[in-house]
Order: structure tokens, then sequence, then C-alpha cells
């Protein structure tokens, strides 16, 4: 079976056919779970088969859409049961090395002699966002198989298919706080934490009140950091296994109470969203939930107190989970010229989502899809180094 990509523009115009993908972002808003409102919304994968070689009268077109998830991590001997039967004792380590698919979706188009055929395919509302990272990928490709008769060789070309995931619809979306208080001892606090914040925002901003009711001290100084935490698991007959967590913490801002503030007072503490367009530099990566991986985030807020004579007092260290997202680009054609943004990659995908922007209602307390691991995949993997 001959294969054609899309090398160049040249090379393009002496293929049989062209499959052509939409510019348009194909993305799907809120987590993928039946109780999500925008879980029936309707996601479209739109694109056009060009037929450019006129004497092949083509019998069957079939569109698939496939995606697919993999893992390449070396797993400690700690996270698997004292009983398993997969690590060796000799090894400290072992290589866990899976792929598995996560949708497969056909269409077949009817040839009646046009030179192109629009299609628009619907797209599973459970798929997670396109991701690459050190140890584990999702990723999604449209294929097209072309036949034209016994005799006729078969083609076959595809395209790869980025898939968002965004769990803020626009910036004008109304984002729920949640509000955390506590003692320790002499020191009174409470928080106001944004559920979710887009990297479009630039920065992230907690509302604290605190009072103390001790003689001689103060509060020094607040600082607030972004952290980001990688989770790796997969599947063995055992069940469901979870690595530690990699966390990767950003450089703190740091918040000076101004003078004479009252314990009434709201401190607008600011850290802003590390990004880059240097690949030197660590930008921060956006939620993610897949078969393999979980990027999540928290908010780590820590007080420093004054320190006064013949006293030593620790800092108060506090976390807040919250969801750092970003938006459909299709809202975003006014904020992406901003020179603060770092500029996003270009994407070679597609879509349609219906409903209005502010219309749309995403519950950020909604648990994320979890895909069913009891049944290893026929095309997993486990070794030990």
């Amino acid at each position: 079976m001959k294969r054609f990509t899309n090398e160049s523009t040249s090379s393009s115009k002496h293929l049989p056919v062209l499959l052509e993908i939409s510019d348009a972002p194909v993305y799907f808003i809120g987590p993928a779970t039946r109780e999500n409102p925008m879980y029936q919304v309707r996601t479209k994968l739109m694109g056009k088969v060009i037929f450019q070689d006129r004497k092949i009268k083509w019998n069957r077109v079939t569109l698939q859409f496939v995606g697919k998830a993999g893992i390449d991590i070396n797993a400690p001997r700690s996270v698997f049961p004292r009983d398993s039967d997969i690590v060796d004792d000799s090894s400290e380590y072992t290589k866990i090395q899976t792929t598995v698919p996560i949708c497969e979706v056909e269409k077949e188009l009817i040839f009646s002699g046009e030179e192109s055929i629009e299609f628009g395919l619907h797209l599973p509302p459970h798929l997670p966002g396109s991701c690459r990272t050190r140890h584990s990928f999702v990723e999604y490709t449209l294929i097209a198989n072309f036949s034209a008769g016994t005799f006729f060789k078969k083609y076959k070309t595809h395209k790869t298919v980025t898939i968002h995931r965004h769990y803020l619809p626009s910036p004008s979306a109304m984002i729920p706080c949640s509000t955390y208080n506590g003692v320790r001892e002499w020191f009174e606090w409470s928080a106001e934490v944004p559920k979710a914040t887009a990297v479009e925002s630039g920065e992230v901003v907690v509302a604290f009140r605190c009072s103390i009711e001790k003689e001689r001290v103060e509060v020094d100084r607040i600082q607030l950091a972004i952290e980001e935490i990688e989770t790796y698991r997969f599947c063995t007959r055992q069940g469901v296994h979870s690595l530690p967590p990699i966390v990767t913490r950003f450089p703190p801002a740091v918040y000076h109470l101004p003078s004479f503030s009252s314990s009434s007072e709201t401190h607008f503490i600011r850290s802003p969203i590390p990004l880059s367009s240097n690949p030197k530099i660590r930008s921060i990566q956006t939620h993610q939930f897949d078969p393999f991986l979980e990027i999540s985030h928290r908010c780590r807020l820590t007080v420093h107190f004054s320190q006064p004579p013949n006293l030593t007092i620790e800092p108060l260290t506090l976390e807040f989970p919250i969801i750092i997202t970003d938006y459909p680009a299709i809202t975003l054609e006014s904020i992406e010229q901003s020179p603060n943004i770092a500029p996003t990659e270009p994407t070679q995908t597609t879509i349609t989502v219906g409903g209005g922007d502010d219309a749309v209602n995403v519950d950020l307390d909604l648990p994320e899809y979890t895909p069913r691991y009891e049944e290893p995949s026929s095309s997993s993997s486990i070794t030990t180094n």
C-alpha cells in the first residue's frame, strides 16, 4: 500500500488525492464526565477530500479517526504490591512501556465523480486533550483510505489532529471561588481562591485576610507560588498504580503588607503565571487528565512572621488546589495580540461547538473522566531493566 504525506506544496500536486482539515481548533469544554452540561455538545472534525486525478474512479473512500495514549517510564519497586509477579528483585526499577487505544471512529464517503467531498466527523465527548511529556503522550490521527477497483493500487494518507480540552469557555466566564479558613494558635486566616484561572489572564490572585493575637509579632511578608504536579499511573493485574508525583515549583511572588493594615483588610496576593516562548525556560502546562497522566496545580501560600527577641516563629504554609487552563482559540483573537502573552503553537486542526460562550455552564467541582484500567491492553508491555 502506498502512503502519501504532505511534505511540500509541489509534491502534493502529484498526489491523486489530498486530505485537508479545517484550521479551526478542535476542543471540548469542561471535564469529560456525563454530569458536565457540555458533555452532550457534539464536537465535529471538519475537513475535505480533494480528488486531483480525475481519471481515477474511486469506489471506496474511508475515514478513520484514531487516538492512542502511551507511557514510557521507570517505576520504583515501592509502587508495586509485594506479591507482584512483574518486579525483578535484582532491579530497583521496572520499566513501564505501554500504548492503549483511546478511540476509533470510522466514516465512509460516497464518491460520485465530484472534485472534492467535504465531511464532518463527530468525535466522542470523553476524549482527553492532545499532550506529550517526557514520559507519556496522547495523540490523534485522521487516516483516509482510498481504493479504485480490484487491480488498482490502494492509497492512504493521514493528518495529525490536535485536540484541546478547556475548563473555561471564554474570558467573560464567571469563575467561582473556594473559601478556606483556619486558626493556628494565635494566628487566624481566611482565603478566597478561584477554582480556575486561564493562562491568558497572566496571574493568579488570592484574596487573603488575617489577624494576629500575639504581642510583638507581625506578618513580615507573604509569598505565593504556583506548583505543577505531574502524576503518572498505570495498570497491572493487581490494579491501578500511581507513581510518586513530580512537583515543579515556580518562583514565588512576594507581598508585603501595608503599614497600619487592619485585621478586616483584604490583601490581594498575586503570582504571575510562568509563560515563555524560550524553550529553555520552563513554562506552565495546562490541566490534563488522560489514561496515564494527570497534570494538576496548586497555590502555595507561605506567611512569614517577624522574629521578636528570643523567639523563633516558623512560617505558615498553606496549599490550595486550582485548575490552570486556557481559553478556546476562537475567543482569543484580541488577547493573542497582547505582547505579554507568549505565542501559542500553531495547530493543524479543527472543530465546531454549539452553544454561546457566555451561556456555557461549567461545573469545576465535577470529577474527571476515569478510563477503565481493569483490562490490560494487548498492545501493552511491561519490562524490567
